[in-house]
C-alpha cells in the first residue's frame, strides 16, 4: 500500500517533502479540485499560494512557531495565543474556534479537541473521503469516525502502559520542585494544583504562558514549576512528571499522550478504514495489529518535483 493507492481510493496524495538527504517533517496531502491544493500538516511552511498549514498545537516539534508569519496558516485561538507569547510575535495566519468548522478550497474542514495542551485540536477534511488528522493526544473520547486516520504514536510501544498518578501530585507537591514542560504540561499541572488549593510557583517561561490563560502563578507559592532540565539543580524534594523512565529523578506518572493501550482504543474508537503514523514511533507489535490498514511506502518528493507535477 502506497500513496497512489490512497489517491486512487480516498482523493488525496499523502507526502512528505523532500529536505537534503530526507524529507521535511512531518506529512503533506494534495488535493485536486482542477487545481493542485497541499495541506501540510506540522511542518514548515509551504510555497506559492494553493495551500494551507495545519498547526495542530505549540509544541515545537509540530513547528508552529515556523508558521507565524505564514498567512496560510491555521491554528486554534489558543495555539495562536501560545506561539506568540512564546516567540514574541503576532501569528499571522488563520484562527478557530475549536469546535468550529473551516470551509476553503473544496475543502471542509471540521475541529474537535484532544486535550494533548491547551488549544491542541484534531483536524477532519471531508472531500471524497473523512481524512482526520490528531496530532498528539490525551483523550480521544469526542473525536469522530473516519475513513482515515492520520495519527501519533509517541508511546507506540506495549511496554508503556501506565496510569497518571493525580493523587500522588496533589498529595506529595507541598514543598516539592516539580520537573514539567513548560509548553502544555505546566499549565495543567499549574490549574490541578490551584484547584486544589496550592499556591504555584514557576520559572518565567512557565509563569508568563500561564498568565497568558489567566492561571494563577506567582513568584513564590508551595510549590515550584521548573522545566526539566533545570530540576537537577535545585535540592530538597523534588519530582519529574513524566511516564518517561529515563530520568533519575522520582517519578510522578503525568502525561499529555495516550499510551499503548489507548492508542489502540482511540483507533477502534475512530473506526478507520487505513492508519497513518505521522508522529513518533510506533512499535512492531502495534503495526501488527493494524498491518493491513497501514501505509507502507510514502512518496517523498522535491519541490522541483512537485511544482512541475
Amino acid at each position: 500500500m502506497d500513496s497512489i493507492y490512497f489517491l486512487d481510493h480516498y482523493g488525496f496524495f499523502p507526502y512528505r517533502r523532500k529536505s537534503g538527504k530526507g524529507a521535511k517533517p512531518h506529512i503533506s496531502l494534495r488535493f485536486n479540485f482542477g487545481e493542485v491544493f497541499d495541506v501540510h500538516i506540522d511542518t514548515y511552511a509551504g510555497k506559492g499560494s494553493s495551500y494551507i498549514n495545519l498547526i495542530t498545537h505549540a509544541h515545537s516539534d509540530h513547528y508552529g512557531q515556523y508558521n507565524l508569519d505564514n498567512p496560510n496558516a491555521i491554528a486554534s485561538q489558543e495555539t495562536a495565543r501560545m506561539l506568540s507569547v512564546l516567540n514574541g510575535k503576532r501569528f499571522i495566519g488563520r484562527t478557530f474556534e475549536i469546535g468550529k468548522e473551516i470551509k476553503l478550497n473544496g475543502l471542509r474542514i471540521k475541529t474537535y479537541p484532544t486535550e494533548h495542551i491547551f488549544g491542541s485540536s484534531a483536524f477532519l477534511i471531508e472531500s471524497e473521503s473523512r481524512i482526520l488528522i490528531t496530532g498528539d493526544v490525551k483523550d480521544y473520547r469526542k473525536l469522530p469516525r473516519c475513513d482515515v486516520l492520520i495519527t501519533e504514536a509517541t508511546y507506540g510501544k506495549p511496554d508503556f502502559t501506565f496510569e497518571e498518578e493525580i493523587d500522588k501530585l496533589i498529595n506529595e507537591a507541598k514543598n516539592s520542585v516539580l520537573g514539567v514542560y513548560p509548553i502544555g504540561k505546566a499549565q495543567r499541572t499549574a490549574k490541578i494544583l490551584s484547584e486544589n488549593g496550592y499556591s504555584v510557583s514557576g520559572e518565567d517561561k512557565i509563569t508568563k504562558l500561564c498568565k497568558a490563560f489567566d492561571i494563577d502563578v506567582s513568584n513564590e507559592g508551595d510549590v515550584k514549576l521548573v522545566s526539566p532540565r533545570n530540576l537537577y539543580s535545585h535540592s530538597g524534594r523534588k519530582y519529574i512528571l513524566t511516564a518517561q523512565r529515563f530520568y533519575r529523578i522520582p517519578r510522578i506518572v503525568i502525561s499529555d499522550h495516550l499510551d499503548f493501550n489507548g492508542l489502540i482504543d482511540m483507533i477502534e474508537h475512530c473506526n478507520p478504514e487505513h492508519v497513518i503514523f505521522y508522529h513518533g514511533k510506533p512499535s512492531e507489535e502495534l503495526l501488527q495489529r493494524f498491518r493491513s490498514s497501514i501505509l507502507k511506502d510514502f512518496a517523498v518528493l522535491s519541490e522541483e518535483k512537485l511544482a512541475n507535477s
